[in-house]
């Protein structure tokens, strides 16, 4: 009755209500003659260990927290990219999230190319649909959240704004001369958040070849003793070479599990730049994940 009365055209529901919903469809077309709405099946949302997110498990994060370190459209990106089978969630899983919305914005505004037609379509109305239908009329500046946290963990509290501006125009991130904008300042605000709320930065979770795994050993035992960014660069160069690896490839791996994208600035001055013991324990941990 609801459905009709308020011209409900979707509804998702959850798999264990699957029989209710056939009911209710019945009614609505044969006793009050009118097309049921079109639904989404979607499934529960699971802690990392595997178990239910709920009120009464005491694992449950609520949107608030989310929008602490993550905004409103990477949230609406979580709920609407896929409504197939189970996903386990905590906090940890916003930067990469934000990570996400930058990228499905390249391919909005063609700065990266999908030639598959439909493909194209999807990713733009997945995007389009994470702003409400009102996308912004030009792209943001694209920071890796990574990268943002440990600047504003690095940055000086008295200039934390310049500090982080001067960085990220010596990334190539920023042009010369260019300030931060308002869209920026709200990402540097949910990096200050999560390094106020948490010891670690979290690095992507990778999965790594054998080679790979022999590479950051190398590049971190080249760590210990080196300090100059050139010699720093050289060091992954040849842990790549010395493992089989193709540079770019190595590189593209470093950046995944610092940044969590596959490209990002010089890796030398940067290791440097966020200080080897925040570097070399996030490789550690890659190297402890089995």
């Amino acid at each position: 009755a609801r459905w009709r009365a308020l011209d409900i055209r979707f509804e998702a529901y959850g798999k264990d209500i699957a029989d209710s919903v056939r009911i209710n469809d019945r009614i609505c077309r044969e006793i009050l003659c009118f097309e049921p709405p079109a639904h989404a099946k979607y499934e529960m949302f699971l802690d990392k260990s595997g178990r239910k997110i709920s009120k009464s498990a005491g694992n449950v994060f609520t949107p608030q927290v989310w929008f602490r370190y993550g905004s409103p459209q990477s949230l609406l990106l979580l709920m609407l990219k896929r409504f197939v089978g189970t996903r386990t969630l905590d906090v940890s899983d916003i930067p990469a999230y934000m990570n996400e919305l930058d990228d499905l914005e390249d391919v909005y505004f063609g700065k990266k190319s999908v030639k598959d037609p439909k493909e194209l379509a999807k990713l733009r109305g997945l995007y389009e649909y994470c702003w409400v239908m009102n996308p912004p009329g030009k792209p943001s500046v694209h920071v890796p959240y990574n990268l943002l946290t440990f600047l504003v963990k690095m940055a000086p509290k008295e200039r934390l704004t310049e500090f982080v501006a001067e960085k990220l125009q010596s990334y190539g991130y920023l042009q010369k001369n260019q300030t931060i904008d308002a869209e920026l300042a709200r990402r540097i605000e949910y990096a200050l958040n999560w390094t106020r709320d948490f010891e670690e930065i979290k690095e992507t979770t990778v999965s790594l070849k054998n080679e790979e795994r022999s590479a950051i050993a190398d590049l971190l035992k080249a760590l210990e003793t080196e300090d100059d960014p050139d010699k720093i660069q050289n060091a992954i160069f040849n842990a790549a070479k010395n493992n089989g690896l193709k540079p770019g490839d190595f590189f593209k791996a470093l950046y995944m599990i610092l940044l969590g994208t596959p490209q990002g600035p010089r890796l030398g001055p940067y290791i440097l730049a966020m200080g080897k013991q925040n570097v070399t324990a996030a490789l550690q941990r890659t190297l402890n994940t089995k």
